[in-house]
């Protein structure tokens, strides 16, 4: 009796073991493929479980202590206005990217989409809780992002920009996973509130406007990581300028990549070797 009792211990040990092997195995994989969006997790050492025959004591979530600066669903109901200064440097660095595309990368240029109407963008701001930078609204109001990830067009090297409502989606994603995690370390290193996303890569990672000061600095994020402000040019505009600079010139643009029209005629970036 008591040798058969042991053996019946140890295999539904080990098969509590196999569980959580292939649970951790699938939570920790994270993919850079293309066209595929895997759940964001914030950096932390996962603790495993001691396994005991004795009832497990009870457990809490840990709780942020610092103010994560989510709001969703409490943004501002009107959008600021856009300086004509502003449309007309967003609208000139669209003319260069658009004159390119429609000339040497047609399919690219049919996956931008129609401008957004100012109540779609106002309400993409209520839900992600924070004012838009003034030149995100000038970008809504040319683009309303693009369709799908695939062959469409990207920031060097692979940021789709986004339409309002990934916006706001993308906002409730982060802010949701930056509560939940309970570790303070995170907010502002990893995510805040206050940050907008404005393009995705497909997996996870994206670009985004730091509204923290009201200043929409870009920077980008890694969802495996954390944001970073020293990559990038000092504002959504001026990446795109650079971009149009890049298409007409043949690069090279951030990260030394350079654009390459693939035997579909779509937009690709390419890292020289």
């Amino acid at each position: 009796m008591r040798k058969g009792w042991g053996r019946a211990v140890v295999i539904a040990v080990a098969s509590v073991v196999i569980v959580l092997g292939l649970v951790f195995a699938v939570t920790e994989r994270g993919g850079r493929d293309k066209g595929v969006q895997s759940y964001p997790a914030p950096p932390a050492t996962p603790r495993l479980p001691s396994y005991s025959t004795a009832a497990p004591a009870p457990t809490t979530r840990p709780t942020l202590t610092v103010d994560s600066g989510c709001r969703l669903g409490q943004g501002p109901a009107e959008l600021a206005p856009v300086p004509e200064a502003t449309t007309r440097r967003v609208n000139a660095a669209w003319d260069r990217v658009e004159r390119w595309l429609k000339a040497n990368a047609p399919t690219t240029a049919k996956t931008l989409r129609p401008p957004a109407t100012i109540a779609r963008i106002a309400e993409a701001q209520r839900k992600t809780g924070v004012a838009f930078p003034a030149e995100l609204v000038a970008f809504l109001l040319r683009h309303d992002g693009v369709s799908g990830i695939g062959e469409s067009f990207a920031l060097p090297p692979f940021h789709h920009l986004a339409s309002t409502e990934t916006v706001a989606s993308q906002a409730k994603v982060m802010c949701d996973v930056l509560i939940s995690s309970g570790l303070d370390g995170n907010v502002g290193s990893w995510w805040h509130g206050r940050f907008v996303p404005v393009a995705v890569d497909g997996g996870g990672d994206g670009l985004l406007l730091d509204q923290r000061t009201g200043t929409g600095r870009l920077g980008d994020w890694n969802h495996e990581g954390s944001v970073g402000f020293d990559r990038l040019p000092a504002t959504l505009t001026e990446l795109l300028e650079q971009t149009a600079a890049a298409l007409e010139t043949g690069g090279p643009v951030v990260g030394g990549y350079r654009p390459v029209v693939t035997a579909n005629r779509a937009l690709d970036w390419e890292f020289p070797r």
